[in-house]
């Protein structure tokens, strides 16, 4: 069957989904009539709920390659855009790399919320050597090693986690709170300039810019 060339159809997949609540519908419906290419033009369609269901849906099989385009979202005038933008940028890094992969960062990311700190990194080692490309491989480490103190090493990974994923905000914002820790506040800013970028609308961390600016802890 042809792809739509509008979000019509993906408009009505949507406003069904949000009436029926039937997720495994929505995904079936819209995998089946659009290429990820053309939700990812449509985050930049002047119709709202188009805009909408393009990141819900991007969000939902949406691959790396889409990764910048879903990062735009994050600077929508639509909160609700915005939202959906932000859950959907953390299931693409979770799920940007071999499907082996992407279950060995989830399991990193449930030890760490088990507070299995030096069984999270362990295994986070693992799984880099072997993809060294997966940002989210550094980021999961960057976690574990922050909530243990190792503040350089947690700032270090972070940077790594950037260089393959520039519109990482979390490994952002966590490369910010490293550089507070280990007193570096100019760099601190800097970090969180650039979260500002990426996410406009943001008022924490505006707001943290300005207290920072002003001399405020």
């Amino acid at each position: 069957m042809p792809e739509p060339h509008t979000g019509s159809l993906l408009v009505d997949y949507y406003e069904t989904y949000l009436r029926d609540h039937d997720i495994d519908a929505f995904r079936e419906h819209v995998s089946a009539r659009y290429l990820e290419g053309t939700l990812a033009r449509l985050i930049d369609s002047t119709d709202l709920q188009a805009r909408r269901a393009s990141v819900f849906a991007l969000g939902l099989f949406g691959s790396f390659e889409v990764n910048a385009a879903v990062a735009r979202a994050l600077r929508d005038g639509d909160p609700v855009v915005r939202s959906l933008a932000e859950n959907a940028l953390w299931a693409i890094w979770f799920r940007a790399d071999s499907p082996e992969n992407n279950a060995t960062v989830e399991k990193v990311a449930g030890l760490i919320s088990q507070q299995r700190f030096e069984e999270a990194i362990a295994l986070s080692n693992r799984l880099i050597a072997r993809a060294p490309r997966f940002a989210e491989a550094y980021n999961q480490r960057a976690f574990a090693e922050f909530l243990l103190g190792r503040y350089q090493e947690s700032a270090d990974d972070c940077r790594m986690a950037l260089g393959r994923n520039p519109y990482h905000f979390g490994a952002l914002a966590g490369l910010a709170k490293c550089q507070l820790l280990l007193g570096q506040r100019g760099p601190a800013i800097e970090s969180l300039r650039r979260v500002s970028k990426l996410q406009p609308f943001n008022q924490d961390v505006r707001e943290r810019i300005a207290a920072l600016e002003s001399g405020g802890p």
